[in-house]
């Protein structure tokens, strides 16, 4: 009888073969080493251990993408109940590993029928001719929306909703030392060193292990500093077109991230700690504060259901020009070579749907969708940020760094991660940021 596991690994095994022949195409994609396609194929998952192709009844549907599980239950939920006669098997791959099998499967035809698509991942894969045109689903998302998963004037991914970092801050302890919430960078600094020479607990929680969260802190910080100058503005299409150094450009205004490692708000044990274990050393009171994104609302209140919460932005500015890191950053696109192409799109329609963008919002809480006149009232706990919420104070400058932007952005998470370990100096780190962006730009 084959199971989902054995269909992984001839699926993976495919794969393999695809790069030993090199056949397989992107557009300027790097060479991947087999030392690092082999950790990926250890790392993918189901989430499903136990789903059978062949027992299950009704037609089946696969969905593959980088979320946990647990960050779409109510997305699966809702099409189960919306399908009831299709069975859906979600492939759960983690994030720095995804792209990577992403370009292999669908280079190789073996992926799902749906796949989740970063706005990068949407345009390369419209242009290798591997995912499908949908514009037609899109018809009722507004600009924003519309134009992120956009290529040659068509759309290849339905937008879910939107997304961005923040802190989560437990009310309790705040109300305990009888502080504010901070309205200042300095005032922030101020109470994270009073809650751990005071209290003795960790000013904040975060998953660091991920490096991307390490760039993310970064952006945050140079939101509304660098990026609200002119060239900070003009910074991406000269990075795309290796025309700027981040060294130049970017280092002169990191001062404010810096603080945070000497105020130990960083540390270097935040980097063996992945978001889960972040989110239960804050729900456990351990910590004031946890960074991490929407989709942890649910988590935190699952590991504590009685924990009270607010939030607030990272930010150089935490008032006036804050900036909140984020958007419309992963959408739903469809498999070229789907099996099941017909209901696919039926599904992605739904996914499109009031009622599917709903289903997104109740496992991302917090956030909004991007179709035209519709709005969700997010929880209470999102009050304080709720005015920062709209499309002007909201951004993820990385996005116009050019067709190599998630490569590039992965290097400087990488990057700053060894200065948060102590491993390497902010100068050191920023000289190879610009030479491996420069390799990156040449290999490509």
């Amino acid at each position: 009888m084959r199971t989902r596991k054995l269909k992984t690994i001839l699926s993976c095994l495919l794969s393999l073969c695809v790069l030993g022949t090199g056949v397989l195409s992107g557009c300027g994609q790097s060479d991947v080493r087999s030392d690092e396609v082999a950790l990926n194929y250890e790392e993918y998952d189901s989430g499903v251990a136990d789903f059978n192709e062949e027992t299950a009844l009704g037609e089946l549907v696969t969905i593959s993408g980088w979320l946990n599980p647990d960050c779409v239950k109510n997305l699966m939920a809702y099409l189960a109940k919306q399908f009831p006669n299709c069975n859906f098997d979600y492939r759960y791959i983690s994030k720095g590993s995804y792209e990577y099998l992403m370009d292999l499967q669908l280079s190789s035809k073996t992926a799902s029928d749906i796949v989740m698509l970063s706005p990068t991942m949407a345009k390369k894969h419209a242009k290798n001719r591997y995912i499908e045109d949908i514009t037609n689903l899109c018809d009722d998302f507004d600009e924003t929306g519309r134009t992120t998963f956009m290529y040659g004037n068509r759309i290849y991914a339905v937008p879910c909703t939107s997304d961005y970092v923040c802190v989560f801050y437990n009310k309790e302890i705040l109300e305990k030392i009888g502080r504010r919430v901070p309205i200042s960078f300095n005032e922030f600094l101020d109470l994270c060193d009073y809650v751990q020479e005071n209290m003795g607990i960790k000013p904040m929680s975060a998953g660091l292990k991920d490096s991307e969260m390490v760039a993310n802190s970064a952006m945050a910080m140079l939101g509304s500093s660098f990026f609200a100058t002119e060239e900070g503005k003009n910074f991406g299409n000269r990075v795309a077109y290796g025309r700027a150094r981040f060294k130049d450009d970017i280092r002169p205004y990191m001062g404010r991230w810096q603080d945070l490692l000497n105020h130990k708000v960083y540390t270097r044990e935040m980097c063996i700690m992945d978001d889960t274990a972040a989110i239960s050393e804050f729900a456990a009171g351990d910590s004031l504060m946890y960074q991490g994104v929407l989709y942890d609302y649910n988590r935190i209140k699952e590991a504590n259901p009685d924990i009270r919460m607010g939030t607030m932005a990272l930010s150089t500015e935490l008032q006036g020009k804050t900036i909140l890191i984020g958007g419309c950053n992963n959408g739903f696109g469809l498999n070229k070579n789907a099996k099941n192409k017909d209901l696919a799109v039926k599904v992605l329609k739904a996914i499109a749907s009031e009622q599917g963008q709903r289903a997104l919002w109740e496992d991302r809480q917090g956030s909004q969708t991007y179709l035209k006149d519709v709005r969700f009232d997010n929880p209470t706990e999102f009050d304080y940020i709720r005015p920062l919420t709209t499309t002007s104070h909201v951004m993820m400058p990385w996005t116009e760094w050019g067709a190599h932007s998630s490569e590039i952005y992965k290097v400087l998470g990488q990057e700053l991660q060894k200065v948060v370990l102590g491993d390497r100096s902010i100068e050191i780190a920023f000289q190879v940021i610009d030479d491996k962006v420069r390799q990156i730009l040449t290999e490509n």
